[in-house]
């Protein structure tokens, strides 16, 4: 499987979400020192503070807070970090890449480098979306209502962790752009089937299905997905191997040395 990834994209993106993640905090620091008007600081500062400290502790959590899950939203999807079950660190995106080693040469994976969609999955299955998550706790689904029962973990975790949103409207959104998208300048790829499926990344997950309007997976199921789609689909080699080569002419990637 040969995979086009925005290395350059991914890495500005971490170092930004990293960034705003400190902000957040020395922010989040300046409202606590505010809020007790320790004697040290300088009379113009401790004077400025007796008159305006509830708004300083309050615009700095405020502030802070934004700047923290601004942070973490972009660290959850572009930074490494440790995995349960692996020894290596590494990112949403190469974890899937990784599960779904083994496919052969026809199947070509696009992380972050296409502009509709972060994963795409393009083979002899047609175009597959995926919109991945990393929550550990309890989710349930029924129909197209998710909803994440509150919990302490939760609560504590809000920071960290966003919310579980609504993925059957994301990978709806996501068709759309790229139907669109394949249409541009004149090509046309109506016949190649377009699907998505959620995907959870954390084996902590606690999954409850009742009839999902779109699949749901577990990491280790992507691949007998996959399967299943290609011998659903059946796309010819010619039909392939043009909708791969418009998209990869329309991504932006650089290569990646093996590491």
């Amino acid at each position: 499987m040969k995979a086009y990834r925005n290395t350059a994209e991914i890495a500005r993106k971490d170092n930004l979400g990293r960034r705003f993640s400190l902000i957040g905090l020395l922010v989040l620091a300046v409202g606590f020192v505010a809020s007790l008007m320790p004697g040290w600081l300088p009379p113009p500062v401790l004077s400025f503070l007796q008159r305006y400290g509830v708004l300083v502790s309050f615009g700095s959590l405020f502030i802070g807070f934004a700047c923290a899950r601004f942070g973490s939203y972009y660290i959850n999807r572009y930074a490494r970090r440790p995995w349960p079950d692996s020894k290596t660190r590494a990112r949403p995106d190469e974890v899937l890449e990784r599960n779904m080693k083994g496919f052969d040469d026809k199947f070509v994976y696009f992380a972050h480098s296409l502009p509709v969609s972060n994963n795409v999955l393009v083979g002899p299955c047609g175009i597959l979306l995926f919109t991945l998550r990393i929550d550990s706790g309890k989710v349930t689904v029924n129909g197209d209502r998710w909803r994440e029962p509150f919990s302490a973990g939760r609560l504590l975790r809000m920071m960290a962790q966003e919310g579980i949103g609504d993925p059957p409207r994301e990978l709806a959104e996501q068709k759309q752009k790229l139907q669109s998208f394949l249409s541009k300048d004149g090509a046309n790829f109506a016949n190649v089937p377009i699907e998505g499926a959620v995907v959870f990344l954390s084996n902590a997950a606690q999954l409850e299905l009742d009839n999902p309007t779109v699949p749901v997976l577990r990491l280790d199921q992507v691949k007998e997905y996959v399967r299943r789609k290609a011998k659903e689909v059946k796309l010819s080699n010619a039909t392939l191997r043009e909708v791969t080569d418009y998209l990869r002419e329309h991504s932006k990637y650089q290569e990646e040395k093996d590491e």
